[in-house]
């Protein structure tokens, strides 16, 4: 079965199936993500597709997202992505596995830093961005 995933803003992650014709992959794209959406490119092999308008729109911050395209792109990338982000293959394909592995191993770290700060807050802004790329680094270096 061909799949893509889509990222929660809680950092939960759901496998949706990926049909076969471009007209419904299109409507599926925009109800994964809410609304309207814009491609960025963080991976040769993955497309992120995240809601248009959803910073106006007071979307929540989808921080899985973030420290997954981060982690893709090797910097700590300056800007957000707001509510659910559905994750697929280059060009409107489905995803592939080595590619759906990085994004679920990305999205465990950041659950699990997320669940650490319960009884052990952050720093600051600083620390907490700097600790969730380390624990995304690590977790695909160890699929390795």
């Amino acid at each position: 079965m061909e799949f893509v995933l889509r990222i929660d803003v809680d950092g939960a992650l759901v496998v949706l199936p990926w049909p076969d014709d471009e007209v419904a992959r299109g409507a599926q794209v925009r109800g994964a993500v809410g609304g309207p959406a814009d491609r960025a490119v963080y991976h040769r092999q993955a497309h992120l597709h995240v809601h248009g308008n959803g910073a106006a729109e007071g979307l929540p911050v989808n921080l899985a997202a973030w420290v997954l395209a981060s982690q893709w792109r090797g910097v700590e990338i300056p800007y957000g992505f707001y509510g659910p982000v559905l994750v697929t293959g280059p060009e409107w394909s489905a995803l592939g596995d080595g590619v759906a592995g990085e994004v679920r191993a990305v999205c465990a770290a950041v659950a699990e830093v997320r669940q650490e700060w319960v009884t052990r807050p952050p720093a600051g802004e600083g620390p907490a961005r700097a600790e969730m790329l380390a624990a995304a680094r690590h977790s695909v270096a160890a699929l390795a």
